[in-house]
């Protein structure tokens, strides 16, 4: 059986059938295409995540540390722990036999203010350098401070309060003061020393002569922030020794030996 299509017949055959692939490429445009191109582009971006995960990783093979309140917070504080400072002091005091023979401290806020003022120190100084020729002073964090100075963003330092104390020391001698000033600067709580002032010993002229003690005075500071109150209670712990309850601290023994002889 022989099929005769007239040509009008084949005219419109090839006019539906252009029409059906019209119909499929329009749909494969408009449809799986853009589904395709998304599909492509979230796998790129997989595997770039991957990568950076990877980088990340070898990094940082034990992931981030995760750091508490309470260590940053020995380093600034959000509390003045006073008592910290004074232990500090003692255990300087113990580290370069020397002895504290005063101690006094204030609180006030840290402005840039406080940083420049030690250039009015340092004229006082240098007057005092020229009329006693057997006074030496050393003003740490002046001469070094005026030449290393640094444009600080007072955004770091809003809220920041600083402790000053003066103290009062005396030390066998030289090396024994820089053993002191080094425990001081190097207590885990940020510290640092602004002034050193002391008057030189007389030179020994003779082996029967002995050295004098080294007096001097010293200005540190530390910081803290009271903007954080709400982590005051993780501050750290400090440990104080019990009170002895003693009656007579200069005597401890007798009070046993009269309570024994009652």
């Amino acid at each position: 059986m022989t099929l005769h299509f007239s040509r009008k017949q084949i005219t419109y055959l090839v006019l539906a059938i252009v029409f059906l692939v019209g119909v499929f490429y329009l749909t494969y445009l408009l449809l799986v295409k853009p589904v395709k191109l998304k599909v492509s582009q979230l796998e790129n971006s997989l595997k770039t995540e991957q990568r950076l995960l990877e980088v990340i990783s070898d990094k940082r093979p034990n992931g981030i540390p995760v750091i508490s309140s309470t260590e940053i917070q020995k380093r600034i504080p959000v509390v003045p722990l006073v008592e910290q400072i004074v232990m500090d002091v003692q255990r300087a005091e113990t580290l370069s036999e020397s002895r504290v023979l005063n101690m006094s401290y204030s609180q006030s806020e840290f402005t840039l203010i406080d940083e420049t003022q030690p250039e009015g120190q340092q004229e006082a100084t240098n007057t005092d350098n020229s009329t006693e020729t057997n006074q030496e002073t050393i003003d740490n964090g002046t001469d070094k401070q005026i030449e290393e100075a640094e444009i600080i963003d007072p955004v770091l330092i809003d809220g920041l309060n600083q402790i000053t104390v003066t103290i009062h020391v005396q030390s066998p001698n030289y090396e024994e003061l820089e053993n002191f000033l080094s425990a001081l600067e190097h207590q885990t709580r940020i510290t640092r020393v602004n002034s050193l002032s002391f008057t030189g010993t007389p030179e020994l002229v003779s082996v029967s002569q002995v050295a004098e003690q080294l007096v001097y005075d010293v200005t540190i500071s530390t910081f803290y922030m009271p903007k954080y109150t709400e982590l005051a209670e993780e501050a750290p712990k400090l440990t104080v020794p019990p009170p002895s309850n003693k009656k007579n601290p200069l005597a401890p023994g007798l009070e046993k030996k009269n309570e024994n002889n009652q």
